[in-house]
């Protein structure tokens, strides 16, 4: 599987305090030490700009002491474990040791008109409608992205891996489908011409909400779940602190 990952897993995955939902930081440690140890060859990319995002995560738990989430998460990170985190994380996105830098393109950007348009239009959120907020633009990126991937390796190889409600509501809206006047009403009847794929449920990736999906879920994901993990060295585990 080629897997697009969310900045949130990432994040949680070097620093579970980062993560609340202590479902997905199991999982995200099984699928990351999966591939870690080499016990599976799944390949994992990460966008550009959430290498960005879980770089200021970490900032933000070293820095912000005033924070809420901070503060919630038991203070502020020793500034050791703070750099030993960065410099791990670096390493873990040099010459793709373990996620594949993806660059943010013109198309990943055109293809913002297949998303925008169904979050802005529906109130995709579950429950208190009144309430609901659009996914935003990072995360519009995001599933543009897994669109081009699922061009280059086919819908069911790839997977968009998140814990964000909202991402993955809007994706699983998207592989829905909408009908021919609501597609006309969205303009996105007119996505072909500036994005040059046709609006459907086919081309967007498969998604994984790892704080929701059953365990049947993720084996069609990934094969078999739990997938097998190898052999990690020390330094991986404490560093998750």
């Amino acid at each position: 599987m080629y897997i697009l990952l969310d900045a949130n897993v990432v994040a949680g995955y070097y620093l579970p305090r980062s993560m609340p939902f202590k479902r997905a930081r199991d999982r995200i440690e099984c699928i990351l030490d999966s591939v870690r140890s080499k016990a599976t060859d799944h390949f994992l990319y990460i966008p550009n700009f959430c290498i960005a995002e879980v770089f200021s995560v970490f900032a933000k738990h070293a820095f912000g002491d005033w924070n809420p989430h901070v503060k919630r998460s038991g203070g502020p990170l020793d500034k050791r474990v703070y750099q030993s985190l960065r410099d791990q994380f670096a390493k873990d996105i040099h010459n793709a040791r373990l996620f594949y830098h993806y660059e943010l393109s013109r198309y990943h950007i055109l293809g913002i008109d297949l998303v925008a348009p169904v979050d802005h239009y529906f109130q995709i959120t579950r429950g208190k409608k009144k309430n609901h907020r659009p996914a935003g633009t990072f995360d519009h990126l995001i599933i543009s992205m897994g669109v081009h991937l699922a061009h280059i390796h086919g819908q069911d190889n790839v997977c968009l891996v998140t814990a964000d409600d909202r991402l993955s509501n809007v994706l699983d809206k998207c592989r829905v489908g909408l009908p021919a006047r609501t597609l006309r009403k969205l303009k996105l009847d007119n996505a072909t011409e500036v994005a040059g794929k046709p609006f459907g449920p086919t081309i967007f990736p498969r998604c994984l909400n790892l704080k929701t999906a059953t365990n049947s879920e993720l084996a069609d994901v990934f094969g078999v779940w739990p997938p097998p993990v190898g052999d990690i060295p020390d330094t991986y585990r404490w560093l998750r602190t």
